[in-house]
């Protein structure tokens, strides 16, 4: 599936639509997803091949979920994109930046994409957003979704207006050149903004994650995501410290009203709906009484599939909307009214 998109010339139309399909059948085959089962059933979220041995860039959140909850390391399962399952192993992750890393454990001579440079993110650059919203389907594959990065400031998470929901965490963005620019995160705290992980950010940390290194407080990623300021880093290879510098944040891409909403949850996939992992305080999700372990099974009537599902409604829907969540708590369903909001 590809989204609609309109380039910037006439004259540059064929050869961008050339771009966008050679960087696609480049870039598809290295596109996984990654799969366990732990307390709260089978987790799922993206992730993508950058080198021929099976190392596998994420999210940390994402490993966080199907790797063991809070633990080091874990066995997860990768699935491929002609529907083959191969094991993996948790290696490092950074929860504050939301970076991880999977490997292969068996096989070789994987396809991969190959990981940008960690300073070629630019404005306004076309990019493809991949993963598997609402879990692996053998009938679709990965979809592709076009946008452009619109927030940019190089060292926080950048933005881009490529539409992503659950299932597609941990998976990649790609330049126009099939190149990983960065990794998605923080997709369903709000639907309607579309974070992801720098490539520098990995490129960065590549050593720690490799040897199995785990550090950061995932706490800290929900409380700093609404903040695309620039932090100082340490630029070890030479001792010196990047200048800091105020973002360019140009005005989002013009839309109707409706998409720019703000739920406040975060999901996994559940067997029979959405299971809500994560509220944030203050949401119109926490407001309306929704609390961590629901899993949302309809909303208004119509049966939720996958946390994609949510994410779409949410995303059609207008700031003062009021949806009517059917929710499973333990063994009892019961339904809850949230008035969304427009976003912060």
């Amino acid at each position: 599936m590809l989204a609609a998109f309109n380039f910037a010339g006439a004259d540059t139309l064929k050869e961008r639509q050339a771009k966008v399909f050679s960087a696609i059948e480049k870039a598809r085959p290295a596109v996984v997803c990654i799969q366990s089962r732990g307390a709260r059933g089978m987790g799922s979220g993206s992730g993508v091949i950058v080198s021929a041995d099976g190392l596998i860039l994420t999210a940390a959140h994402v490993v966080d979920a199907t790797g063991g909850k809070e633990g080091e390391g874990g066995d997860v399962s990768v699935v491929l994109p002609d529907g083959r399952e191969v094991k993996g192993k948790v290696l490092g992750r950074d929860r504050e930046r939301d970076s991880a890393m999977v490997q292969i454990t068996e096989g070789k001579d994987w396809p991969y994409a190959e990981p940008a440079p960690g300073d070629s993110i630019e404005l306004g650059e076309w990019c493809l957003a991949m993963g598997h919203p609402g879990g692996f389907d053998p009938q679709r594959g990965a979809p592709v979704r076009v946008g452009r990065v619109w927030v940019n400031n190089g060292n926080a998470f950048f933005r881009s207006d490529s539409t992503v929901s659950g299932g597609d965490s941990g998976g990649p963005l790609f330049d126009l050149e099939g190149r990983v620019i960065g990794i998605h995160s923080n997709i369903s705290t709000d639907v309607s903004e579309n974070r992801h992980v720098p490539i520098g950010v990995f490129h960065e940390e590549w050593e720690r994650l490799k040897k199995g290194e785990s550090w950061g407080d995932a706490r800290r990623l929900m409380a700093d995501s609404n903040d695309l300021r620039p932090k100082k880093r340490n630029n070890k290879s030479s001792g010196e410290k990047k200048p800091e510098s105020k973002p360019e944040e140009p005005a989002a891409p013009a839309g109707p009203a409706k998409g720019d909403v703000w739920l406040g949850i975060k999901m996994d996939a559940a067997e029979d709906g959405a299971l809500v992992s994560e509220i944030m305080d203050g949401s119109p999700a926490k407001k309306a009484g929704i609390e961590l372990e629901d899993i949302i099974t309809k909303i208004d009537g119509k049966a939720v599939g996958s946390t994609g599902d949510v994410a779409s409604r949410v995303r059609a829907a207008a700031a003062g909307d009021k949806l009517k969540f059917t929710v499973k708590r333990g063994d009892k369903v019961q339904e809850i009214e949230v008035t969304l909001a427009a976003r912060p």
